[in-house]
């Protein structure tokens, strides 16, 4: 990456670290590497994409790996096409998720998105002002993003290849920490999502969005007859996507993928409570409780009584369930 053309805005530079050390360490950009003052480290870019990867621990590396290679080979979420940063942001102020999400983030933030894959959802989160990270493993995925950045001359969106178990990021560094759709493919989630929140700051906002648990089922009923009944199986290929690589992607995706773990609410509310985080929200919202009638994705609700999860989580059957069965909590780091 040119020297004329940074590759992380100068709030998210001073937001990194070294990977493996603490967070008294820096990183500064080279022409071609980023570099550790400190330490003497660096770390060349690989095909113009930023790196601070530090390689798996042994328990994790086999799923790592696998996980790894199958995105370098599909990286996802693809583009349709060569496309623009107008027609992004129109895609992503027509998706009720993505709007809903800019809203509650609001104007002038640091964001960091981890497993921002291609980087779509990044870039379009850098509008109001704010400044993104999204890191990711793919260097294939990354290299999208990076080519995005590059030819639509977005500054505020940076991207680099991390290890989301030991990410080169100082704690407490961003107002809001986002994954969505990634930790159920790492071989340890509850042990991914301790890692990315203690980067958010006192205060700040974590979302993750996972597989749910029941509203999971119908994919892997369609994953057996997908090899005999085709690909227009899946309704999102049916109905959302015009792109024959795009669909390509988001088939493997959602029915090939070498590892994958299923959440329920429950799971998740009981992370939050181990990292001290507060509930917040949940999207799709849970049944006859305050988050039906929240205006705002970041707003205080509260998260209902366990039968009125299970009961929610029954009927999301009829709902995400066909969309590849995400949901999301929100929730706030307290101190």
């Amino acid at each position: 990456m040119s020297a004329d053309f940074a590759p992380f805005s100068e709030r998210v530079r001073a937001c990194l670290k070294a990977p493996g050390r603490g967070d008294e360490t820096g990183i500064a950009i080279e022409a071609d590497a980023l570099a550790c003052p400190q330490s003497g480290e660096r770390w060349p870019f690989l095909d113009g994409v930023p790196t601070l990867f530090r390689a798996p621990e042994e328990n994790g590396r086999p799923v790592t790996e696998k996980v790894k290679e199958f995105y370098e080979e599909n990286p996802f979420p693809s583009y349709e096409g060569l496309e623009e940063f107008g027609e992004l942001v129109n895609k992503g102020l027509s998706n009720p998720f993505s709007r809903q999400l800019l809203d509650a983030i609001g104007y002038n933030k640091l964001v960091l998105e981890c497993g921002c894959g291609t980087g779509q959802l990044s870039h379009f989160l850098q509008l109001n002002n704010n400044h993104v990270l999204g890191i990711d493993m793919s260097i294939s995925s990354l290299a999208l993003a990076v080519e995005h950045k590059r030819r639509n001359l977005l500054a505020r969106a940076g991207f680099c290849q991390m290890n989301i178990f030991d990410l080169a990021v100082k704690d407490g560094a961003f107002d809001v920490v986002i994954s969505h759709g990634v930790l159920h493919h790492t071989f340890d989630a509850r042990r991914a999502f301790a890692a990315i929140a203690r980067k958010a700051k006192p205060g700040g906002i974590v979302l993750v969005g996972l597989y749910n648990s029941y509203a999971r089922i119908p994919t892997w009923l369609r994953a057996k007859l997908i090899g005999l009944l085709g690909p227009r199986i899946d309704y999102v290929v049916r109905n959302r996507i015009r792109d024959v690589r795009k669909a390509e992607i988001w088939i493997k995706d959602q029915y090939y993928n070498p590892h994958e773990t299923w959440h329920s609410v429950d799971d998740v509310l009981a992370w939050f409570a181990e990292n001290d985080i507060e509930f917040l929200n949940c999207s799709p919202a849970v049944f006859d409780s305050t988050t039906e009638t929240a205006e705002g994705l970041f707003d205080r609700c509260d998260p209902g009584s366990h039968y009125q999860r299970i009961v929610t989580q029954l009927s999301w059957l009829g709902t995400i369930a066909r969309e590849g069965a995400l949901f999301d909590l929100v929730g706030r780091r307290r101190g």
